[in-house]
Order: C-alpha cells, then sequence, then structure tokens
C-alpha cells in the first residue's frame, strides 16, 4: 500500500453555511443569551428586593436624594410620620422625613427609609389628616418593597444588557436610584399602597374622613394649582375610579368615613 500525500483542501476550515446566515445565527444567540441573562436578573431582583434586610438596603442606599431644606411643617409632618409608622408593628425601617424645596406637590419613598415630600404638599394639604393618607401611602411603598422592585427591575435590565453589549458605568446605581422620584409605580402596588395607608389612617383617627380629599382636590384644582401639579400626576395618577375604589375599600373593612379632622399648624 503506497502513500500518496496530498494538500488539504482549501475549504476544510471553512463554514458551508453562506456568512450571512452564520451571522444571522451568531445575532439570534446573543439575543436568546442575553433573554436568558434578563430573565434571571429580574427574578433575582424581585427575591433581592423582598429580602433584603432593611438594615443593609440603609447602608446601601441611604443618604441617596436627601433633601436639605425644611419647612415651618416638617415637624408636625415628623411627628405625624412618627404615629403611623407606630401602627406597622412589623416596620423593620427607621423612616425619616426630608422637605424639597419645589412649589409642586410631590412625595415618593426613597430606599432606605426616607419620605420625601415637597414644600408645595405641605402648603397645600388642608388638614393633618390629609397629610397623613399622603405619607401612610408612601410607607405603604415601604411594606410592599415596591421602590426596591423599581431599583431591581431597572439594575437588572442594565446589569444584563451591559453583560451582552458592553459593561455599564459606575454610576448606574445612583442613577437609577436618583430617578425613582420620577418613576411611576403601576397600578398593583399603588392600589396596594392606598388600602395601607388607609389602614393606618384609619387605626391614627378612629375614622377616614379626609384621608382622600386630597387626592380628590388635584383634578378639580386645576385653575388654582395648573402645572404645579404635573409632578403629582407623574407619580401618583389620580383617577375617579381610584377615588372610588378607597370609599369603596373604607366601606368593605367598615371604617368610618366621617369624623373631626384634625388642623395641621
Amino acid at each position: 500500500m503506497s502513500f500518496d500525500p496530498r494538500l488539504p483542501r482549501d475549504d476544510v476550515n471553512a463554514s458551508k453555511t453562506h456568512p450571512l446566515a452564520d451571522a444571522w445565527w451568531l445575532v439570534i444567540g446573543a439575543a436568546a443569551a442575553g433573554l436568558a441573562l434578563t430573565v434571571l436578573a429580574l427574578a433575582f431582583a424581585e427575591l433581592a428586593a423582598r429580602w433584603l434586610p432593611a438594615s443593609l438596603e440603609a447602608r446601601l442606599f441611604g443618604g441617596l436624594l436627601e433633601a436639605a431644606g425644611d419647612h415651618p411643617r416638617g415637624p408636625a409632618a415628623r411627628d405625624l410620620l412618627a404615629r403611623l409608622a407606630s401602627h406597622w408593628p412589623e416596620n423593620p425601617y427607621e423612616l425619616r422625613l426630608s422637605v424639597l424645596d419645589e412649589e409642586g406637590p410631590n412625595a415618593f419613598a426613597m430606599p432606605g427609609g426616607s419620605i420625601t415630600v415637597t414644600r408645595g404638599l405641605l402648603e397645600q394639604v388642608e388638614s393633618e389628616n390629609e397629610l397623613a393618607f399622603v405619607l401612610g401611602h408612601e410607607v405603604g411603598h415601604f411594606a410592599g418593597r415596591d421602590h426596591l422592585q423599581v431599583i431591581g427591575r431597572a439594575l437588572a435590565l442594565s446589569l444584563a444588557l451591559g453583560a451582552v453589549f458592553g459593561s455599564i458605568g459606575a454610576e448606574t446605581v445612583p442613577t437609577i436610584a436618583s430617578d425613582l422620584a420620577s418613576r411611576g409605580y403601576d397600578r398593583g402596588q399603588e392600589r396596594a399602597a392606598d388600602r395601607f395607608g388607609l389602614a393606618l389612617v384609619a387605626q391614627e383617627y378612629g375614622h377616614v374622613a379626609g384621608a382622600g380629599r386630597f387626592f380628590a382636590r388635584l383634578p378639580d384644582a386645576k385653575a388654582r394649582l395648573g402645572d404645579r401639579a404635573a409632578a403629582w400626576f407623574a407619580t401618583h395618577p389620580v383617577s375617579e375610579q381610584r377615588i372610588d375604589a378607597l370609599h369603596a375599600h373604607a366601606r368593605k373593612r367598615g371604617w368610618l368615613p366621617d369624623g373631626p379632622l384634625t388642623p395641621l399648624p
């Protein structure tokens, strides 16, 4: 048997498919990997939002967007927040209240246990009961860990996309956290926070009179508030259905709809 040496074929290391087809399958593979990473990252973010200890949350995020200003009604608002929090026995947070010097009425829960309200909101509430529901609503977002879910989802998406398309910047977490004030929660989160806040009001006063009055006043206050209400609507969509749902929930729980309103100093 003789050996007949031959050169290898020119196409021995070449793909037998068209280069565009190879590129197409590469894109599909990258997209599938990105989707899988995104799903895993979102699932992890949901778990982290529910199980992250409040003490660790405060160390990670405490101090972000802490407002430095104050308002003559600030001390009364902080006292009210402490009283409302006392009706939440499972509260793992050291809740704090800060005032943002903005004219538009707004309030939002920040990671680490901080609730920020604007100067405009403190000036426009007409009773302590109105402010109690606003603050109770924000406490409800802490109870649902809604703020962490918003941050976790956004960060998970950034990490997943960064793993596929390139690294993300070191400022990602602060940027996401600072954007929380302009993000709205979904309807389910808002509804749950409404019910939680209404329960705190009922426990504090023995009735829910005035609880939804601030919300109800906004849609009809265009002539008085104008564009100043835009910030509130962006983060807390108000509708007649939402206000009706508050009344319906109060009736279902047997909470008195009428009672004395407490003046806010």
